[in-house]
């Protein structure tokens, strides 16, 4: 594999404008754009991964959009990790919602032997952040804020009485406070060669419109990283991944199964499946080819997980397989940032993503 003088390499800012087109069955086909700046601030530290500031916008065909803000800091021989991120937008996309029935006084209620589609409009913003350090070697502790608001809109009378009636609508935004472990051994946060990453991530969100909405999301990320060769060419890499949420939590707030602004990376439609708790493992097999000087790399995936909780309980919610092939090519080697393109096929089709950085 390449080798890199250390010391040369974490000088100066390295930007990277980084425009792409991206294609998922509940926003369809669309563009987006990311500039994004790599550095090191810490003077002579040769341990800590890269920092990062971002942005990026989002716009598809079906008038959905995305705006965003992230920016990462690795400091003191990663003694310190902080992070805020910021990002909304509007998402027009198909959700499979319970019909509803009426009563004698004309009162409308959600029917649940039934499924339907509605065309929705997915109204979302989040603000995260949260500062960690380093207490003994690789295990991190950490405090941080999120103020999480989603609600829903129809976009034709029809699905807007659907939304209204499976309480999806005048859902009100939640401020928390997040509670973070983590444990690395990662040799690498953006493409690792080998370790193990456990995170524990508890959002306390508290009550707000005087609603009896308070509720603790609980996220949970087991990975692991296996170099099967000396030279780092052959990895095998592994995710579960498990957000179990407590409490009360709008129905807004629940798990979504999905790419776009949803739980889990690859594979589904979001807003097709939606439940309380959301569950999901993903294996990749992973190659680096010699070509272009090792930047050219090589994905193979499977998957599977389920929504569970409250639609239905875990032994009657169905699991969501996955098989996956992506391409990748290295835009920062010393600090192996790829840009990726994935093809998934799923109960959902055949979906297709272009993105900065691993999904796991």
């Amino acid at each position: 594999m390449t080798k890199f003088d250390a010391v040369k390499e974490r000088k100066g800012v390295k930007l990277r404008v980084i425009p792409g087109p991206m294609y998922d069955p509940s926003i369809k086909f669309g563009l987006f754009v990311a500039p994004m700046l790599t550095y090191y601030p810490s003077k002579g530290d040769t341990i800590s991964p890269n920092s990062m500031t971002s942005v990026y916008g989002m716009y598809t065909t079906n008038k959905s959009y995305i705006v965003g803000f992230n920016n990462e800091l690795y400091l003191k021989e990663d003694t310190w990790r902080i992070r805020v991120r910021a990002g909304g937008g509007g998402l027009n996309k198909e959700l499979s919602l319970y019909d509803y029935s009426e009563t004698p006084d004309g009162t409308l209620y959600p029917d649940t032997t039934k499924l339907v589609g509605a065309d929705a409009k997915q109204k979302v913003f989040q603000f995260d952040s949260y500062v960690m350090r380093r207490v003994i070697p690789h295990l991190y502790l950490g405090l941080g804020y999120n103020y999480k608001k989603v609600d829903f809109e129809g976009n034709n009378p029809e699905s807007d009485t659907l939304v209204t009636v499976n309480g999806l609508t005048e859902s009100s935004g939640n401020s928390g406070v997040a509670y973070k472990l983590d444990f690395d051994t990662r040799d690498n946060v953006n493409y690792p060669y080998s370790g193990y990453f456990v995170s524990y991530t508890g959002y306390q969100y508290f009550a707000s419109d005087e609603k009896n909405n308070e509720y603790l999301t609980n996220m949970i990320e087991l990975m692991g990283f296996w170099s099967l060769n000396p030279t780092h060419r052959y990895i095998i890499a592994a995710k579960v991944y498990g957000n179990i949420l407590t409490g009360n939590p709008e129905r807004a707030n629940y798990s979504y199964y999905g790419r776009v602004n949803g739980d889990v990376q690859r594979g589904y439609q979001s807003g097709r499946r939606v439940d309380k708790n959301a569950l999901n493992i993903e294996v990749e097999f992973r190659y680096t080819s010699p070509f272009f000087d090792n930047k050219l790399r090589f994905m193979g995936l499977l998957g599977n997980g389920k929504v569970y909780g409250d639609y239905n309980d875990f032994t009657d919610a169905e699991w969501l397989p996955v098989v996956g092939l992506g391409v990748r090519y290295t835009i920062l080697p010393y600090a192996r940032i790829n840009v990726r393109f994935d093809t998934t096929y799923s109960k959902d089709g055949f979906i297709w993503y272009f993105g900065i950085r691993e999904a796991f």
